[in-house]
This record gives structure tokens, sequence and C-alpha cells, in this order.
């Protein structure tokens, strides 16, 4: 196994970690967290793990080999830096560039700008034929300060975030005000750790962003709502991404017409009553509904990834009808809404 750095996304101080090895564990990565820094993650994996982190992931940055690791003191980086074996990442001949990455102002003593001028001197020093390209290196060393460390790495990955974008509400040819973020339901759908060619399932699909999502990672998808206008709706989305639905199904939740221990994973944000219809059930009727309906057709092992108000408290209703807590993961929407995004298993 290999050390790899990912730098994560700052909007939530959870999610984006929990993510990444949840991506890992779906896709049979072994692998052990070596630290944890503020929006910087390092580990040990196979080298196939950055593929699958790039092919998946909605909340990584980027991501490469690691180097080094130091207190962040323009002193003690130079001097770790220079005792790297900087050959093993880039061989004479090739050009690089060097970027500094400041998380939240860390480290404000240290002028970035002369930073990468420095290190990149010793790079080439080191590797004799390299040279420096600003515009377009073939090799990009990235360096992140961040709570008074820094953290050297090769970005071999960077991630874009404009795929979503085009994905959003927005742009989507049907949208509602209640859908999901492209970006929040990919990090729902990777918490639910399905493998390619699993059944993923949503019971209340709206417009279908979660199923787009799974769908686009290659896994097998059906969606079902109670609202023949979001079925519709779900249909133009799915194929304006060209994603194909197993199937899509005017249906209730509470009694979905599957086989017993016929789905993979379940990946869902159910009506929470404010811009989406409960039936006029309380919102916690609907959870315990719901939840008592998904047993029976979700298999052994497979796990259920759910939004829901905080104060629904959904881990315990959950845990209430024989599930298995895994982790939760809070964010704040707005004054009167803070959403949890849990994790179960049977």
């Amino acid at each position: 196994m290999a050390k790899f750095f990912f730098l994560v996304s700052g909007e939530n101080p959870t999610l984006p970690f929990a993510e990444v090895k949840a991506i890992l564990e779906a896709e049979n990565h072994a692998y052990s967290v070596l630290f944890r820094l503020t929006q910087v993650l390092v580990l040990k994996s196979d080298p196939r793990c950055i593929e699958s982190v790039a092919h998946r992931s909605s909340l990584t940055r980027a991501c490469g080999p690691f180097i080094a690791h130091c207190k962040a003191s323009p002193e003690e980086i130079l001097n770790t830096i220079e005792k790297a074996d900087l050959s093993l990442h880039i061989a004479p001949g090739e050009s690089f560039a060097v970027r500094i990455k400041r998380i939240r102002g860390s480290s404000p003593q240290i002028d970035g700008l002369s930073l990468e001028r420095k290190i990149g001197r010793i790079i080439f020093n080191s590797v004799k034929g390299t040279r420096v390209n600003l515009e377009r290196p073939e090799k990009i060393f990235l360096g992140i300060l961040s709570d008074e460390n820094f953290i050297f790495g090769l970005k071999t990955v960077e991630i874009k975030t404009g795929e979503f974008i085009k994905r959003g509400p927005s742009r989507t040819v049907f949208s509602h005000s209640a859908a999901m973020p492209p970006k929040m339901a990919r990090c729902m759908v990777n918490l639910a750790r399905p493998k390619t060619g699993d059944l993923v399932f949503d019971p209340f699909c709206g417009t279908g962003s979660f199923l787009v999502e799974a769908g686009l990672i290659g896994c097998r998808i059906i969606g079902s709502d109670i609202k023949r206008r979001m079925i519709e709706g779900s249909i133009q989305n799915l194929s304006v991404c060209g994603v194909e639905p197993e199937g899509l199904l005017i249906a209730d939740a509470r009694v979905p017409p599957f086989p017993s221990e016929s789905v993979d994973c379940i990946v869902t944000d159910p009506p929470y009553g404010t811009s989406t219809t409960t039936l006029g059930m309380r919102t916690s009727e609907v959870f315990k509904s719901f939840l008592s309906a998904t047993r029976g057709f979700l298999k052994k092992g497979g796990r259920l990834c759910l939004a829901a108000p905080k104060r629904v408290d959904v881990s315990r209703i959950a845990k209430e009808l024989g599930f298995k807590h895994q982790e939760s993961h809070f964010i704040y929407i707005h004054r009167r809404l803070t959403r949890e995004i849990a994790v179960f298993t049977i």
C-alpha cells in the first residue's frame, strides 16, 4: 500500500471525509487513515483508490501521492522537502509547477508565492533535467497549509464541480424547490456504498436527483413517487443526463411493490411537509411508516442513506425498528432546519 493525500471540500466538517472512506469501502480498497487535518485526509491504500475517488466523489477537490508532512515553518518545510526522494515523482525531461493552497487562513506568516519558488528550486536542483512550466506543467506539486501543518504531495487528480453545477436545479428540465443539489445527492449515494451494477432505489424520487447520480457511477436504478407529475419529471431529467432506469413507478413508499431482499441500497430524502407534501401525516409518521416498509425489501447488509430534519430524531426511530445506525452528519440549512444525513444497515 502507498500513501495518498485528499484535499476535500470545506462545505461540511465531516461529510467529505466520510465520502472518501465510503468510496474506498464500496470499491473494495483496503485502507488505513494516517491523519486528518482541516480539509485534508492522508491515508494508506492501493494506487487504484485514486481512480475510484476521481470517478465517484463530489466533495473531494484534489488528490494524489503523499510525499511529506511537517510543521508549517518555512525552514522546516524546505528541510523536509530536501530530504524527500523527489525522483520517485518526476523524471528528467518533465516539466512541473508548485502550488500552495492555504486552508482557512492557516499559517498567515508564510508567503505562499515565495515558498512556491523555493520549493521549485529544490525540485529543479534535486532532479536534473526537469524544467519549470507554470502554464502547462506535466506535474503539479501541491503544498497545503492546514492547522499550522504543511502537507506536500503530487496532485494527479483534480475534481471539477462544473458537471454538478450543470445538473443543478436551475438547469434541469424539470425542477422543484425541494430537489437535493447534485453534489449532496452524489455524496449520499456514495455513503450508501453501492458497487457498480448494484440496484439503488429511491422511494421518494421527486425530480430524480439521487437516481441520476447513482446511474452516472454505474448503478442500476429504480425510483418511485406517489405523484405522477414527479415521475414524469424524473423521466425527463434522467433522459437528459443519459441515464436509463430499470423502472420508475407511481407508488406509495409505505407499500413498495418489491419482493423481499431485492434492493441493494436505498438513498432518499422523504418529504418534511414544508415545500413537499406529507399527505396529512406528521413528519415522524412518514419516516416510521417508510422505514417499517423498507426492512422487507432491503437486502441483508444493504445500506439505507436518508436525509431528515434533525428534530425528527430519525436515528432513534430507525433503531426502534431494528436498523443499525452507522453514521450521521448534520447540515445547517436555515434557522428552522438542520438536516441530518443518516446511514443505516439491517
